[in-house]
């Protein structure tokens, strides 16, 4: 599973991480950096920002030991010199400064600025502040609230420092310059590149701050948030927050400004965690929330500009996947004309004039004049929802700690559109935090993980935990258990959703990948083009794609959806729609196909056409002055001879040049005529061609050679030296390229993507398998209604119809498939017909001649219910048998962390269960599916101090040391791939899945299915998948197996006294178990097992006991015993023991119903979490519905859990590293048993409401 191995490598980093940090600890680094930064006495250097790194490195990840290592070494030394120099470094952090920025501008103007460009000399410091306040969060990483105090106030120490005071102090500072750069830009319509520069700077600055800030406030360390609220903060949020307002406003309408306004929307994000953060805690009408709320109301224009804002780019994305949108992008492109757009806005009625001419401003045009809506659609929307949500859970938070607070009213006015939007998204729940109150926890549920957990298995799996454990066991033990389910729909939600991926690509909202309109078209696109065959083929090809997803149940649901959303008039236009172009494709249609009827019969009618004499075309005869290889200059030897028109020139010891003629030897010539031209010869043209290249001049001696001198020769051999070197590498690189296309074109077969077939595959089928199950009972049910028309025919019978009857024995084998191995002996009618009765007559079983097309729909439909079985088969072990494997892994993981089993205790003898897992733990693989992959390094770690070493790695099969230095080389092969595999965990795994119920009934249903095809009575078999389908039917086959050991032994017991009224009466009553027919004796008790057979099959079955089925006792010597012996009988096997069996059906049954009903009546009286009854609720008017739904909703335990899974442990807010460190520690005491929110604070909240 890519989830789990993804949390594994991310886990094995942090082990690293750890090891490594821990080496550097225990050789002194941490104390090194303290004393570096003390002794730097607020001054900053580049010693100083590299010892800060060094801080940071070793801190990385909130490593507590270091954290607490450095806070002791602080205590003991009493170091004051580390506060002072961490004050007098922010001190000297510089903030932006307009003054030097304009400066620097105007003489950069006039060319007489000799100190570089605007933007320079601003903030040079930057990196270095970021890394000093990033120092200082580290510290405090993981919420240790010693070492949050102690950065507030060092107590021991002669001299206090608040670093948090410090802090703010610098913020403050740096919000005000940011402030004068944005008064400087506010009359302009762009920021330039300077101005930019600065911004960015001073924006990551002041987002580290914050993120500074939220983490010492984190846990919560509520006199850290005191001391900020009641410091200049809040004046540093309200400037903040008019910021954003109006720069938001002016970034958003133009391109070149985007990277920036994504800067200034991270920064608010990290100041509203920040202010979430000093929620964290929080009481009803805290001074804190007091606080927030008049900062809101002080910047109430603001808060209202920027709800506005996102407000409009949360409903665009409704807007653009709505129906009616896609009518003005029918190919959808993705491009839509500006006046479509605003139309579309305009009819949506969800926004005013003034926010569509807004929205109009912020987009851009093509050269078409069209908009990218796709485009501005993911460039606002996206940070809208981020930041919108956690706004959404601020004015939750307050609104709800804040019941009384009429201001807030005109907030949740103006958000209101916000707060619908997110409702779904927000989950709340209620936990009993460190300080034993009762808090409030706010997190985002995704919308994938809600679609998950309405999928039909998770509501399976639900209501199986609801009827297995409400009505059992305490508050702990019920709590338990359902951890124990979240953790088992959590991991089936997210096997499921990986396992029913759909192809990335598809466009959010609406559901189809979309083609862009302006693109280039590649080779590829540009071959398949021009050959008319593939493009025929292509077309084909797209053609039944587009009909088949047309037809495809996602496209007719859609469109179902469409019309349920059309008003009458809409309905009536598109009626006539349809009913037109069916008849104008429809006649088109047919006039394609006379046309092309017609263009045939025309072309017979002509003829071939007349074939035009080819003329031919004469090649222009290439001038000999082609381009030829330069050569390299020959070395200046004496005694070397040129050759230039036919004439051998040698320079001779005084300079001079001596002309002989040159005498051509043939094999040079040859050579000549083969390099020098590539033209085809031919006959005597091809001997003239060689006799012209053989009197070409040879390119290496040039004119310049012979009349310009030395020096001209010089130089044209350099020119031709550099024209060979360019058109020799030109060549090699052109050989090159044309190796590596030929060697790294990978074949046809090979260009298959096999791993993405399968995936679409079994993503069908597990999107699937609930409805192939419908599919595959339809068809039992039609196959056995076919079965209803068969009748058996004896061969035979009679001897006048013995000859129609052998003659229609062909016929009926062809339709049943096979007769008899004995057929051709009673295929006669003469034969079957005089026989002589020794032998049994052949009866054949076939379908009534005048119903013989139904053997062959038998035969389809028997196929498609195996093929159907099958699928049902793959789909369930993809789907649901990981399930069972991770179920299985995470019980051996938790009893041997937590119980120590085959360490401190040992399994019973007859657990074959624990005896089987003892296999699977020392597999190198294990744990596969269960996500904690260091569940066996726990264990040692646990155990090692008490128990053996090494006996616990051994046990575990994991190395002595805790990394492994080397690791394995990959090879190749066949060989490798058998040696690499985990046969151990292989096993383990077989075994589990085998011993599945759900898994067996599955293969048992399709081995039914399979043998259905040789005999099709066995597809019988398959219709009780309705009393195991239907969950009503469910519960009569549970009421037989409910009390099961009671039932067989019970069964056990009735047998017993049958035997014993067996032996009575093979010993006393043989003479009343003789019956005579025809003459022919049976005796029934005259052998022990008849006579057991006989009470067995008779007395059990026979309503008045066995006296019913033997010889009355009327006058006979041993009458009375008979009596006492039938009525004995009668009374201990018919009234007592058959009435115990069904009395333990029906008990069973009505046991089954009184709990689904108690289940039924529990969840609807009492909440599951805290246990309070509806009564306490209902004091309004439907509270008990809406504390289940909103405050104690059982989902939302469940999504929080998975929050907490999926969200690195580094980001988790106070109350979310509280919670995951009681479950790690498997302590449900978060739970708030018997206490909620509401009746915590029911006096504030004004008696039980909220």
């Amino acid at each position: 599973m890519a989830a789990a191995q993804k949390l594994m490598e991310q886990e094995m980093e942090k082990q690293k991480l750890l090891f490594h940090q821990a080496r550097l600890a225990d050789r002194g680094v941490a104390e090194m950096v303290l004393l570096h930064i003390s002794a730097c006495k607020g001054v900053p250097s580049e010693m100083v920002m590299k010892t800060l790194q060094l801080g940071i490195a070793v801190l990385r990840g909130g490593n507590l030991d270091i954290q607490m290592g450095m806070l002791n070494h602080l205590k003991d030394k009493k170091d004051v010199g580390f506060f002072t120099s961490i004050a007098g470094l922010m001190n000297s952090c510089s903030v932006l400064d307009l003054d030097a920025f304009e400066r620097n501008t105007k003489a950069e103007g006039l060319g007489v600025g000799s100190e570089g460009a605007a933007g320079e000399k601003n903030m040079h410091d930057a990196e270095f502040t970021c890394t000093l306040f990033r120092f200082i969060q580290l510290t405090c990483e993981g919420h240790n609230l010693d070492w949050q105090n102690y950065l507030r106030t060092q107590a021991g120490n002669t001299t206090t420092v608040n670093v948090v005071i410090c802090t703010v102090d610098y913020l403050l500072r740096l919000q005000e310059s940011i402030m004068d750069f944005y008064w400087h830009y506010s009359s302009k319509e762009l920021i330039d590149p300077a101005g930019k520069a600065n911004f960015f700077k001073a924006i990551g600055v002041a987002s580290q701050v914050f993120n500074t800030l939220s983490e010492v406030i984190q846990g919560p360390c509520t006199q850290n948030q005191q001391a900020l609220a009641h410091s200049r903060l809040w004046d540093a949020v309200g400037g903040f927050l008019f910021l954003f307002s109006h720069m938001q406003d002016k970034l958003s309408k133009h391109s070149s400004q985007v990277d920036l306004l994504k800067e200034l929307l991270n920064l608010q994000k990290d100041m509203i965690t920040m202010m979430l953060s000093m929620l964290e805690g929080n009481v009803v009408n805290g001074t804190i929330g007091k606080q927030m709320v008049d900062t809101l109301v002080e910047s109430a224009s603001n808060v209202e500009l920027i709800l506005k804002y996102f407000d409009m780019f949360l409903k665009l994305k409704d807007l653009t996947s709505s129906p009616s949108f896609m009518e003005i992008d029918i190919n959808n492109e993705g491009w839509v004309y500006p006046k479509d757009f605003k139309e579309k806005m305009e009819q949506q009625k969800s926004y005013t004039p003034e926010e569509i001419e807004f929205m109009l401003a912020c987009c851009e045009t093509n050269h078409d004049g069209k908009i990218d809506y796709i485009g501005f659609t993911d460039r606002f929307h996206e940070p809208a929802k981020e930041i919108g949500f956690n706004l959404a859970v601020l004015l939750t938070n307050l609104s709800e700690h804040m019941p009384n607070e009429p201001r807030l009213a005109k907030f949740l006015d103006t958000a209101g559109s916000v707060l619908n939007y997110f409702q779904l998204f927000l989950g709340r729940i209620e936990i009993l935090g460190g300080s034993k109150r009762i808090e409030r926890v706010y997190f985002e549920i995704k919308e994938s993980n809600i679609e998950q957990w309405e999928k039909p298995q998770i509501k399976e799996s639900k209501r199986a935990f609801f009827y297995s454990i409400v009505t059992e066991g305490g508050d702990k033990e019920k709590l338990e258990a359902f951890v124990n389910f979240c953790e088992d729909a959590i991991f089936e939600m997210q096997h499921a959703s990986g396992l029913m991926a759909v192809d990335e690509g598809s466009v959010a909202g609406s559901g189809k990948a979309r083609k862009q309109a302006y693109h280039y078209m590649s080779v590829d696109d540009e071959e398949k083009n021009v050959n008319p065959i593939r493009r025929g083929w292509q077309g084909l090809k797209d053609g039944i794609r587009f009909t088949l997803s047309c037809l495809s149940p996602t496209n007719i649901k859609q469109k179902i959806n469409e019309m349920q959303q059309m008003s009458f008039p809409q309905l009536v236009l598109g009626f006539f729609k349809l009913f037109f172009y069916a008849f104008y494709y429809s006649n088109y249609s047919v006039y394609l196909v006379l046309r092309y009827f017609a263009r045939i019969l025309m072309s017979l009618m002509r003829g071939p056409a007349i074939e035009e004499a080819a003329q031919e075309v004469k090649e222009v005869e290439k001038s000999p002055m082609r381009s030829f290889p330069a050569l390299p200059p020959p070395p200046d030897e004496g005694g070397k001879a040129m050759e230039a028109f036919n004439i051998d020139i040698n320079k001779e010891e005084g300079g001079q040049y001596k002309m002989v003629p040159h005498e051509t030897s043939p094999g040079k010539q040859t050579s000549e005529e083969g390099g020098g031209r590539e033209m085809s010869q031919e006959g005597e043209g091809g001997d003239e061609h060689a006799r012209a290249e053989s009197e070409m001049p040879d390119p290496s001696v040039t004119l310049a050679d012979l009349l310009g001198g030395e020096v001209a020769r010089k130089e044209a051999a350099q020119t031709a030296e550099v024209v060979a070197q360019q058109q020799a590498v030109m060549a090699a690189m052109e050989a090159e390229h044309k190796q590596e296309s030929t060697s790294t074109e990978p074949s046809a077969f090979s260009q298959i993507d096999f791993n993405g077939y399968t995936h679409k595959a079994l993503s069908f089928l597990a999107r699937n398998f609930y409805n192939l199950k419908y599919v595959a009972l339809v068809l039992a049910f039609c196959i056995n209604f076919i079965l209803l028309f068969y009748k058996v025919t004896t061969l035979g019978e009679d001897g006048e119809d013995g000859d129609d009857i052998s003659s229609s024995i062909e016929t009926l084998a062809e339709q049943l498939g096979a007769v008899g191995d004995d057929l051709s002996g009673g295929g006669s009618g003469e034969e079957s017909g005089g026989g002589s009765g020794e032998e049994d007559p052949i009866e054949l079983v076939h379908v009534d001649q005048n119903f013989f097309y139904m053997a062959h729909v038998m035969r389809l439909m028997a196929l498609l219910h195996s093929l159907a079985s099958l699928a049902m088969l793959v789909a369930y072990y993809h789907l649901k048998v990981p399930l069972a494997i991770f179920k299985r892994e995470k019980e051996i993981a938790r009893r041997l962390e937590f119980d120590g089993l085959y360490i401190a205790e040992q399994p019973e003898d007859d657990d074959i269960k624990s005896h089987w897992d003892r296999l699977v733990i020392s597999a190198k693989s294990f744990p596969v599916n269960y996500w904690d992959k260091f569940a066996k390094k726990k264990v040692r770690q646990k155990y090692s101090e008490t128990y053996d070493f090494d006996s616990i790695s051994n046990l575990l099969g994991m190395e002595k040391t805790s990394f492994s230095a080397q690791e394995e080389e990959e090879s190749s092969g066949i060989i490798s791939f058998i040696l690499n595999i985990d046969w151990r965990y292989q096993v383990w795994k077989a075994g589990v899945t085998i011993t599945d119920n759900a898994f067996l009934y599955s293969l048992w249903y399709f081995t039914f299915s399979v043998m259905g095809n040789f005999n099709n009575f066995f597809f019988a078999a398959h219709l009780l998948d309705v009393a195991v389908g239907f969950k009503t039917l469910r519960t009569i086959l549970q009421s037989v197996t409910h009390n099961g050991k009671q039932l067989v032994l019970t069964v056990m017991l009735l047998t017993i006294i049958v035997y014993i009224y067996t032996v009575i009466a093979f010993n006393f009553f043989r003479k009343f178990y003789v019956q005579e027919e025809d003459e022919v004796v049976d005796k029934k008790c005259h052998d022990m097992m008849t006579c057991f057979v006989f009470h067995l099959y008779k007395g059990v079955r026979a309503g008045g006991g066995i006296g019913d089925e033997i010889e009355p006792p009327d006058g006979d010597d041993y009458e009375v015993y008979r009596i006492i012996f039938d009525i004995t009988f009668f009374f201990f096997v018919i009234v007592i023991l058959l009435a115990i069996i069904q009395g333990l059906i029906i008990d069973a049954f009505g046991e089954l119903r009184d709990q689904l009903e108690s289940v039924k009546e529990d969840m609807e009286s009492n909440c599951f979490i805290c246990g309070i009854g509806k009564d306490y609720f209902d004091k309004v008017p439907h509270g008990f519905d809406t504390h289940v739904q909103q405050e104690h909703n059982l989902a939302n335990y469940m999504f929080f859990l998975m929050h907490l899974i999926n969200k690195p442990d580094t980001e988790y807010t106070g109350q979310e590293t509280y919670v995951w460190n009681m479950y790690q520690q498997r302590c449900w005491d978060f739970f708030p048993v018997g206490d909620c929110f509401r009746k915590q604070y029911e006096e504030d909240l004004g008696g039980g409401g909220s």
